[in-house]
């Protein structure tokens, strides 16, 4: 071990970098790991901040329950982080859910809805078909058929 050559790490990237970066990057990993400490273990074992961009903490979370549970917090949460770390400059949050891919923006506009399957066996679907046949503005029939099938679990 007597090797001269053999240098520690912080050695090595100090002669990469200069002081101040390294520094600004130890706070950066700094941050990355103190997740916890914002949200506590339980919800921080079901999300992690997967970046900072633009002044926006984008959070990702394994299921949108665990969305809903951060989003209720969301303005503790960025005080807190804005107060411990005001180098970020943060202006607000993004969630996500883990693993989802993001669309590019022209291709979400591009989607149209798919059409709303009606339920001919039960009373109550049928009344609520005829009531969203009656809505004259097709953009918010369109938008409450969405949220209907959103509510039943049958996607967007």
């Amino acid at each position: 071990m007597g090797d001269s050559r053999i240098k520690d790490v912080s050695a090595l990237l100090a002669s990469f970098f200069n002081e101040d970066k390294r520094r600004s990057g130890e706070r950066f990993s700094d941050f990355f790991s103190s997740w916890p400490s914002f949200v506590g273990p339980r919800l921080a074992a079901h999300s992690k901040v997967a970046d900072v961009d633009k002044g926006m903490l984008i959070i990702e979370a394994e299921h949108p329950g665990w969305i809903q549970l951060l989003q209720l917090r969301q303005s503790s949460i960025l005080e807190d982080v804005a107060r411990r770390y005001p180098e970020l400059g943060l202006r607000g949050i993004v969630f996500r859910l883990a693993g989802e891919k993001v669309a590019p923006r022209d291709t979400i506009k591009k989607m149209e809805p798919e059409p709303e399957p009606v339920a001919e066996t039960s009373s109550e679907a049928k009344a609520q078909a005829r009531a969203l046949e009656e809505i004259a503005d097709p953009e918010f029939r369109d938008l409450l058929s969405s949220l209907k099938r959103t509510m039943q679990g049958k996607g967007k």
